[in-house]
């Protein structure tokens, strides 16, 4: 236990009641409570959610600890953050499906081709196109490459000074 406390930055919350634990401390507070288990298949829905960029990579270390570390066990993650996801697994499987009406699991993919069918919203292996359009990530232009002058700034703050109590 000492361990996942302190792996998951919880040292400093472990003696407060549990009803009083931010979002983001109760989440790590759980990913702890599930790593001291002993169990053949661990299932962790978002175990990102509520917490920041470092939390995150470290909550996606302990998960990949109850695999390294324990023989013929087994970790089912679902998870939407696809860098996490991307440090996290050996196989993604893509889910979609309709609520109350039918749901589809896709044939485990490699980390990389899963990420990509997730993203392409079409799976190859079943010609089966489940989202419209792709999701695509497109390069923006940075400011300080823009010389169209003040006139075209989107934002522009005015001189701002931070005085400590004085």
């Amino acid at each position: 236990m000492k361990h996942a406390l302190q792996e998951l930055d919880l040292e400093t919350v472990v003696d407060r009641d549990v009803q009083i634990l931010s979002g983001g401390e109760l989440q790590r507070f759980a990913l702890a409570v599930v790593y001291v288990q002993e169990a053949d298949v661990y299932m962790i829905d978002e175990p990102s959610s509520y917490l920041d960029v470092r939390q995150r990579l470290k909550a996606a270390s302990v998960i990949r600890e109850l695999v390294s570390q324990r023989d013929n066990k087994y970790v089912i993650v679902v998870e939407h953050d696809l860098a996490v996801l991307d440090y996290l697994s050996d196989y993604v499987c893509c889910l979609y499906g309709k609520p109350g009406a039918y749901g589809v699991v896709t044939v485990p993919f490699s980390v990389r081709e899963g990420i990509n069918v997730f993203l392409a919203g079409f799976v190859p292996t079943e010609n089966l196109r489940f989202r419209e359009t792709s999701l695509t990530f497109k390069i923006a232009e940075t400011a300080d490459g823009d010389d169209r002058g003040e006139d075209h700034k989107m934002y522009q703050y005015p001189d701002m000074t931070k005085s400590l109590g004085e």
